[in-house]
């Protein structure tokens, strides 16, 4: 999601209203026994878990125990084993799901700055931090007032502090350590773990989604350059010596036609034997050659400029790296774009059906071959589109999971991507009715689900107001064999599949098999 860094964000007072809203029209959604009235989903979406967090989106809540900052709001997850890191805009949770029936928050640590996604490798946990803060060390509270938990004043005061990647050491979660901070310019708003344990390191591929000019450097030397920006900062992390971060170079991201590619939102990767990278960047969605992690090489890209796509949000690739899948964030995650088809939108828009949709594409030559349109229209009242998406190391099928604000969360076949369907789904009622003392009578269009992936079997959901919810799936399409992880960064596919029954490397998978 846009985090609206280099915008001034209003404050919305909440208003409590008793609400009631039809179902999208397209779907039904009965009620379920094991869940609330107000997450609904398809039979075959089983509730095994959850561990609750709140976040606070319209604030400032009323002063108390248990409060927390405006616009705190639960963010992007990653997997090492049996334990759950959660990205949280004041901070990050660690949570064992060892027992997915009864997960566990086993800390909760504060580090309040705008976007909070999270990754992790072993011990340490990296975090994004996606806009100016005093110091480069975490705090606690919201600084200065500013929505977003900027430390520095809105503009036109100059930003003059820290924005990068934080780097922690959980190895023991009750006295968890923040070890580095390594500044970058125009900050992290997600970033891509790239693990080379064989050189005793990690990568992170850092991705920008404002390249607004900054006035000044600021203490820390980081400076947002402008458009166009054109490339993507690489973070060298030394295993046994993580405090030593440091930013080792970069690489261009090409052209598209006459267009300098720029400002990768996200950057999808797969490792093993396919060795690629993909830039979910404006106006293209450019692939690159990662056989030298240090200097990846640009091969092609890709567009769907006549359907209205100007800024590409997220890239994964099946995990044979036969197939790359891509999307969009048209309204910046915080407006309903998962409308009928049709919709009047305001300002002149329409609903599309570009808007609400994701694209296969063949991942060696960038040939359309199918795409994927939401098949559950949302209301005027939900925020929507398709957002943080993963895909799932089956041997015999391709299927994804994403998680798209409060079209909630969905699993999708495209094993025959001309034929790309939906077979499980939860869909949330809206969060917010209408408000009178709202500007035009509307919501504060943030909430849902920022992310949902597929982690050993199991469907993770971070839903940005409620925390974790973990789902399993009883269907045909996930009854195959898969490949066991023994972590997961969703935006990298640390090993390639071999169809043929095989993963590439010889990872020690973790054989951590439920029964439920």
């Amino acid at each position: 999601m846009r985090s609206g860094k280099r915008f001034a964000l209003s404050v919305l007072a909440a208003v409590a209203l008793t609400f009631v809203v039809a179902a999208p029209s397209g779907a039904a959604k009965p009620p379920h026994p094991d869940d609330t009235a107000d997450r609904p989903h398809s039979d075959n979406m089983v509730l095994v878990g959850t561990s609750l967090r709140p976040g606070a989106v319209f604030g400032p809540p009323p002063a108390g125990p248990g409060t927390v900052p405006w616009d705190t709001r639960n963010t992007d997850l990653a997997f090492w084993r049996k334990t759950v890191i959660q990205g949280r805009y004041d901070g990050f949770r660690v949570i064992d799901v060892s027992n997915r029936k009864k997960p566990r928050e086993l800390a909760m640590f504060p580090c309040v700055s705008p976007q909070g996604d999270v990754g992790v490798y072993k011990n340490l946990v990296f975090r994004s931090v996606d806009g100016p803060q005093l110091t480069d060390q975490c705090s606690s509270v919201v600084q200065n007032g500013s929505p977003t938990g900027a430390a520095c004043a809105p503009a036109p005061s100059p930003c003059t502090g820290f924005e990068g990647i934080q780097i922690f050491d959980i190895s023991n979660v009750n006295s968890i350590r923040h070890v580095a901070s390594v500044p970058l310019d125009c900050g992290s708003h997600t970033h891509t773990v790239v693990p080379d344990e064989d050189n005793g390191r990690v990568l992170i591929y850092n991705s920008v989604s404002g390249n607004t000019r900054q006035a000044n450097p600021g203490k820390y030397g980081n400076r947002c350059p402008g458009p166009p920006f054109g490339r993507e900062d690489i973070v060298e992390v030394p295993l046994d010596d993580p405090a030593s971060a440091s930013v080792i170079g970069s690489f261009d991201l090409g052209m598209f036609g006459d267009h300098h590619i720029e400002v990768c939102h996200d950057m999808g990767v797969i490792l093993g034997s396919v060795d690629r990278a993909a830039c979910a960047g404006h106006p293209a969605v450019a692939v690159f050659d990662i056989s030298d992690k240090d200097s990846p090489e640009f091969l092609y890209a890709v567009a769907e400029e006549d359907e209205g796509v100007d800024r590409w949000h997220s890239a994964a690739f099946s995990w044979d790296g036969s197939r790359l899948v891509t999307g969009w964030e048209p309204g910046g995650g915080t407006q309903p774009r998962c409308q009928a088809t049709g919709t009047p939108l305001g300002g002149g828009q329409v609903q599309t059906d570009a808007m609400k949709t994701l694209w296969i594409y063949d991942a060696g030559t960038g040939a359309e071959l199918g795409r994927h349109v939401l098949p559950r229209s949302q209301s005027q009242y939900e925020n929507c589109t398709m957002h943080n998406y993963n895909i799932a190391p089956l041997f015999k099928r391709n299927v994804l999971v994403h998680g798209s604000y409060q079209s909630g969360t969905a699993a999708v076949d495209f094993t025959n991507p001309l034929n790309a369907y939906e077979f499980a789904w939860m869909d949330p009622l809206p969060l917010d009715p209408p408000s009178p003392t709202s500007p035009g009578g509307r919501t504060n269009f943030r909430g849902g689900d920022w992310s949902s992936y597929w982690y050993n079997g199991f469907i993770y959901e971070s839903d940005a107001r409620r925390g974790l919810y973990i789902w399993k799936v009883k269907a045909r399409e996930v009854r195959g064999p898969e490949l066991k992880l023994d972590y997961l960064n969703p935006q990298t596919n640390h090993t390639s599949l071999d169809v043929r029954g095989g993963d590439d490397d010889s990872e020690d998978d973790d054989d951590d098999r439920d029964s439920d």
